[in-house]
Formats: C-alpha cells, structure tokens, sequence
C-alpha cells in the first residue's frame, strides 16, 4: 500500500500562460521555494535542438521562427525521452500542452497534474514582449528597459532573438488564443484543477498567489 500511496503523492504542475505572462520568472521562484520539483521548459528545449547539427533540427528552426507548432512526432520523442531519464518526483511544465492534440499526447505521458494559469491582457504582452533580451544559455528573459547587457544569475551576455519584433510576436500570441486558450475549457471538461491567476500584478503579488494554491498540495 505505501508505494501506492507515494505514487498518488506525484502531482505535475503544467504553467499556462500568453508569451510574457511572467512563467519564467514565477518558475524560477517556486523552484528556489520548492526544490523537490524539476524544471521542463519545451520551448528552450527546442531551441537548445534546432541549433544542433542534427537532421530535424533545420526543421525545428523553421516552425520557431514562424511561430508555428512543432509536429506532434517530436513533441513525443522529447517528453517520452525526458520521462525515461527523469529520477522521479513532482515536474514543473512549462510550454507544453499548447494544442487539444498536444494535451491528449501530453496526458498518455504525465496523466496527474493540475494547471496555473497566468493570465495577461494581450496588449500588454505585446508591450512587455517586444524588442526584449534573452539569456542563450537557459530562454530567461529580460525587458527593453533592464540595464545591462549580462544576466545578473547566470553571468551570460544578453541577446535579442530575431523574431522578437512587434510583428512576430502578435503572430506568436494569436497562435497561443487559437490552439492553447482552449485548453482551459477542455481541462474543465476533464476535470482538471486550473488556477487563474493575475499575471498583470506584481511579481511578488503573482507568487503569493502561487504559494497560497501550491499549501493545498
């Protein structure tokens, strides 16, 4: 019986939100607050792939920079390769599900779970998102405004990626309210446990809010 009662204890977090919505940086504070969970972020995964010299990853490079949807093979291929070297434990998903066919794939992988949803105007993502600077090493962002030209954790210098510009960052986040926001719907459906959550607060606003949910667990 105690095996089986360590495996109910397993319950994945998946962060749902528009581009800038502030997943990133609510990540990073509740794994410094909760170190037992492990990070999985597709979209850094991706881009760690499509720079490698590797058959699919011009392929990959291509989708990103359009802003469309990896296909459905490789989504497959990263989560069934990350869940056989995983040692165990509660993860922290963010980037994936986006689509109804990437939820149903997503669930025969990881089935128990329940969902933070930050929720951001589009305008103001748009604001927040444009002309911003990433560290290469691991996708964290940094505003237009922050001063600086190296990431104060890890020491990395600063780059802007070429499809954060106004354009493709509008495209960027109609892709996310036609596959992804539907999702809510569906894990009511399913039901799912979403949380919404304020992403126009403050940072420390937005994880307390945070942290009041994840004491119920």
């Amino acid at each position: 019986q105690y095996p089986n009662l360590l495996l109910s204890l397993i319950m994945h977090i998946l962060l749902v939100g528009i581009q800038w919505s502030g997943k990133w940086t609510q990540a990073r504070k509740m794994l410094e607050q909760y170190p037992w969970y492990s990070f999985f972020e597709m979209g850094q995964k991706l881009r760690n792939f499509s720079e490698l010299d590797e058959p699919l990853s011009t392929q990959v490079r291509d989708y990103l920079n359009a802003g469309k949807l990896v296909p459905l093979d490789i989504i497959e291929a990263m989560l069934n390769h990350y869940k056989n070297h995983h040692t165990g434990g509660n993860i922290l998903f963010d980037g994936i599900p986006r689509s109804l066919e990437q939820l149903d794939l997503f669930e025969k992988v990881f089935p128990d779970y329940f969902i933070l949803f930050l929720d951001l105007e589009k305008e103001e993502a748009i604001r927040r998102l444009a002309n911003r600077r990433i560290d290469p090493t691991n996708g964290e962002s940094f505003p237009a405004d922050f001063k600086g030209d190296f990431s104060p954790f890890t020491g990395v210098k600063l780059i802007r990626r070429e499809d954060d510009n106004e354009e493709a960052v509008t495209r960027r986040i109609a892709t996310f309210y036609h596959n992804t926001l539907p999702l809510v719907a569906e894990w009511a459906a399913r039901w799912k446990r979403v949380y919404r959550i304020d992403a126009g607060k403050s940072i420390d606003d937005v994880f307390e809010h945070i942290k009041v949910i994840l004491s119920a667990y």
